[in-house]
């Protein structure tokens, strides 16, 4: 067995935690990630170093058992071009285990890498297996790290006589590097034959990503393809296609100044910024953290379209076209969304407004009086987008924004010419800067994400800032008309925690960002050291932190982030997407995956909630006015009772070691939480199950917030869901822009509406954990504490985090702390003095 040691100090991570799909998805191989705390790379073996790629970020070292380490520093930091970089050897020197290999400015990368994850993956996996790793703790140079057996020489195509060769030029910016050559390899390996690939007067095995890397082929290199097996021509011709399309996924910013269609240059109607002049914007935290970074514009700008068609049947085919086109890249999306499940659920509902009949009719329609299907498309969803917008219920613009989302990769699609274009990558190191931040924003930029985001309208508790904070991406939003006026690739400092952006910041103001991003990863490795501890003050009150979760893959990531139980499963996963509902056994067997996990931690599931702009495509529901207003939640589930039955059956099948508890959404009154429990007995006796069931109330309407003494004599629990609360309480929808202002969970009327909830749960001894976007939040979670609160439900990254500044806290301090907010007059002085009082968490 051979063993590899740990090549720089830092904590240990998983592969899967990286924020590149081409590691996290082992393209490149298996091994192990490292965030550091020192600067300089060691050797984890003895061997030779086969190559160091020209940027200097990465270089594979072959040990002298055979196995192939590459060692790769940073995330897109082949875009420096060796800048921050020192190699201390060459290709082609021995090496012994703990020889210095790099050194590096960690933090010059901390200040202009997306990411300081230093990377060591075992390349020629085929040869050699991962028996053991050391992850999720602290480890320094020279630890054991990883642990590799020998499973014998891989299999070797046989290959036939037949020969064939051909050339492509590498189109890839910094030439054939960790990540193209992982995709270049994991291509070739698709066909049973022999493939070599030659550069630079070297020839390479072309399933081998550590040989194509020692190539050291850069961008404009012709590569000269050779197969031999059978159909070799063929497969000699698609690899000369492949590596000429080959193109990198992670240009530099000075290179890729856009991402097409959504991402574009500044808006014309503003001028720009003075460049060097340090800008300071203010505007409200959305999602805590630190980021330095610079500009990409996201300006939505019109595609020009021709509004006069070519003939009624040709443009009829084309929409049908494109809407299929983009319905399969949906479902594709859906089924690659990422873990937490917002994603999947936010792309379901766009799934089934893409087949609105209204729209359809509309587009159809003009179609036929000669419009182009682009023209006639766009017209049909901005007049229909129109028509809600103009309703007095401001809830409704979330429908709109969705709609315009549709729009927009539709048109893409018809102006593709039958596809929907090529999408390019967001560059490292990317803030991005909009007018308003729509979902799609973060999901189809999810496999190079943005390290931050700042938006000029939008509320803190909008769908898209949900989404930032559940990918742990630092966002400010309302920064107003100003933020219009950055100038693409402009440097900035977006401080989530402060609700601050800063633009073109100053030599000092940038260093004591990086100073202070140190402190905070310091604060953060501390918080992570210890995130499996109990939830206690630092006076020693027990306070629960248990986690959100949208499917059942969410479970193992909450644990392994401290989560002492599921707070919150929207169940909603299981009936979006399909086009019948899910059967008894199929849900019993997803809650079961989940309660297997939690491994007899708590577990709350809530009910299905759907309805009104939440469709379901196997159930008939009728057109309402106000969606948001009409039969949605315990009514809709209660209107459909075969649903609701079907899944209190399969929670109650659920094998816990505690019992299951069953959360109802937007329930108004005992009524409604009587009717579930008759239905709830119905199925024990069916069953024949004598385990109990706890039931509990979500409190997401002001008239259940101050009616929780009153439900309280018929529930066990109650949740409450700050962002909902706060909409309907402010009667402001948290996905329009245009009252974002008033939209605030932090008002004193909410806080009031909250600890009138809490009020009534505790005469009755009923627990009320939170888990809205304020439980997520640390200093909030403070303010909540203060007001009575001893369970909180939050995203599962945040967990960590938010364990370690509870317990900094005593009891005392918050219920001072809250007191104080209710008596403010505004949201922004409870804001105010929230970060007086706990500057740094």
């Amino acid at each position: 067995m051979l063993e590899l040691v740990a090549p720089i100090s830092g904590w240990a991570t998983p592969l899967e935690e990286v924020p590149d799909a081409a590691f996290s998805q082992k393209m490149v191989g298996d091994g192990i990630a490292i965030d550091p705390t020192s600067s300089e790379l060691r050797a984890p073996c003895d061997g030779v170093v086969v190559s160091m790629h020209d940027a200097h970020h990465a270089c594979i070292v072959r040990c002298d058992e055979g196995v192939e380490v590459l060692l790769h520093i940073g995330i897109d930091t082949v875009g420096l071009r060796g800048e921050g970089f020192s190699p201390l050897i060459r290709a082609g020197n021995a090496v012994k285990k703990g020889d210095p290999l790099i050194a590096f400015d960690i933090e010059l990368l901390a200040s202009k890498a997306r990411g300081l994850f230093t990377l060591m993956i075992v390349v020629n996996g085929d040869e050699y297996a991962i028996a053991n790793r050391v992850h999720s703790r602290e480890v320094a140079v020279g630890d054991p790290l990883l642990a590799l057996t020998s499973v014998g020489s891989p299999s070797q195509w046989k290959v036939a006589g037949e020969t064939a060769e051909r050339t492509a030029i590498l189109r890839v910016a910094h030439g054939l590097h960790a990540r193209p050559a992982a995709r270049l390899a994991d291509h070739a390996k698709q066909h049973p034959v022999a493939v070599r690939i030659g550069s630079r007067g070297r020839s390479a095995n072309g399933k081998s990503v550590a040989a194509l890397m020692a190539l050291g082929a850069r961008s404009g290199d012709t590569l000269a393809i050779s197969v031999q097996g059978r159909h070799a021509a063929r497969v000699a011709e698609d690899l000369a296609s492949f590596v000429a399309a080959l193109a990198d996924q992670s240009e530099s910013l000075s290179q890729t100044h856009a991402v097409v269609s959504e991402v574009a240059k500044v808006a014309d109607a503003l001028p720009p910024l003075p460049p060097n002049q340090e800008v300071l914007l203010r505007g409200a935290a959305a999602v805590a953290g630190l980021a330095q970074g610079c500009a990409v514009r996201t300006v939505r700008q019109a595609v020009e379209i021709a509004k006069d068609g070519i003939g009624v049947g040709a443009e009829r085919r084309a929409l049908n076209d494109a809407i299929a086109g983009v319905r399969r890249d949906l479902e594709a999306a859906i089924d690659a969304a990422l873990p937490n499940g917002l994603e999947a659920g936010i792309l379901s509902v766009h799934l089934s407004l893409l087949d609105d009949p209204e729209i359809a009719d509309a587009a159809s329609q003009a179609i036929g009086c000669g419009r182009s299907a682009a023209w006639a498309w766009a017209a049909a969803v901005e007049r229909y987008a129109a028509v809600l917008g103009a309703l007095d219920d401001p809830s409704l613009a979330e429908r709109a924004a969705d709609f315009r989302d549709i729009e927009n990769r539709v048109i893409r699609f018809l102006s593709a010419g039958g596809g929907a274009g090529p999408r390019a990558r967001l560059p490292a190191n990317a803030i991005l800067v909009a007018d308003e931040l729509r979902p799609s924003d973060l999901i189809e930029s999810a496999s190079a994400r943005p390290i931050a985001v700042c938006t000029a309208r939008g509320g803190p508790t909008s769908h898209g800032a949900i989404l930032a904070a559940s990918m742990g991406i630092p966002t400010v939003v309302a920064l107003g008309e100003t933020a219009l006026r950055v100038p693409e690739g402009a440097p900035l400092i977006v401080d989530g925690d402060r609700g601050q952006v800063i633009v073109f910041p100053a030599e000092a103001t940038r260093r004591a960002a990086v100073d202070e991003r140190f402190r905070r990863v310091a604060r953060r490795e501390a918080h992570r050291a210890a995130r499996h501890r109990e939830g206690r003050t630092r006076d020693g009150v027990r306070v629960e932190v248990l986690a959100n979760l949208g499917r059942p893959g969410d479970a193992a990531e909450a644990v392994a982030n401290g989560a002492e139980g599921c707070g919150l499963l929207r169940t909603e996963f299981l009936f979006l997407h399909r086009t019948e509902a899910p059967s008894a056994d199929e849900q019993a067997a997803q809650y079961q995956e989940i309660a297997t996990t939690l491994e007899g931690r708590p577990f709350v599931a809530r009910t299905l909630d759907v309805g009104g702009d939440k469709p379901l495509a196997y159930l008939r529901m009728p057109a309402e006015e106000n969606p948001a207003l009409g039969l949605r939640g315990i009514r809709f589930a209660l209107r459909h009772p075969e649903l609701l039955r079907a899944q209190l059956g399969a929670l109650l099948r659920v094998e816990t070691k505690t019992p299951i508890r069953i959360l109802l959404p937007m329930v108004t009154s005992v009524t409604e939480v009587r009717a579930v429990r008759v239905l709830i007995e119905a199925e024990r006796r069916a069953l024949g199950e004598e385990r109990p069931a706890l039931v509990g109330a979500m409190i997401e309407l002001p008239i259940a917030a101050v009616s929780t003494d009153i439900l309280a004599s018929e529930v066990d629990f109650f949740s409450l869901g700050t962002n909902d609360l706060t909409q309907y309480a402010s009667a402001a929808d948290r996905a329009n822009p245009e009252v974002a202002p008033f939209l605030d969970g932090l008002h004193p009327g909410v806080l009031r509406l909250i600890a009138q909830a809490i009020g009534g749960a505790r005469a009755w001894h009923r627990p009320l954990a939170v888990c809205g976007g304020m439980a997520s939040d640390p200093r909030t979670s403070a303010l909540l504490i203060g007001l009575g609160v001893t369970e909180l439900s939050a995203a599962p990254v945040v967990i960590p985090d938010l364990k370690g500044f509870i317990a900094t806290l005593t009891v005392a301090d918050c219920v001072e702390v809250a007191q104080q907010s209710l008596a403010l007059e505004s949201a922004e002085e409870v804001r105010a003095l929230l970060h007086r009082t706990w500057p740094v968490i």
